[in-house]
């Protein structure tokens, strides 16, 4: 998704070892999205921001596929 991807194990210790229950992220670089999937995982608020519009469509595909729950379940 984007030339400096990482991996979402990453963003998941850092998280675990950093943030506490009721804290949010922000990320000024959301590039392929790896923090805002594992954010939303572990029920962190997040926010970002991406300025290329390719990587942030790519991004929000990947997120509808990986993430923990639907908006709506028909």
């Amino acid at each position: 998704i984007h030339p400096t991807h990482k991996p979402k194990v990453l963003y998941q210790i850092l998280y675990e070892r950093f943030l506490k229950e009721g804290d949010k992220v922000l990320d000024t670089h959301l590039g392929g999205g790896s923090s805002r999937v594992v954010a939303d995982a572990m029920g962190f608020d997040f926010w970002a921001f991406e300025i290329a519009g390719e990587y942030f469509e790519r991004q929000e595909e990947r997120f509808l596929r990986e993430s923990r729950l639907p908006l709506f379940e028909i």
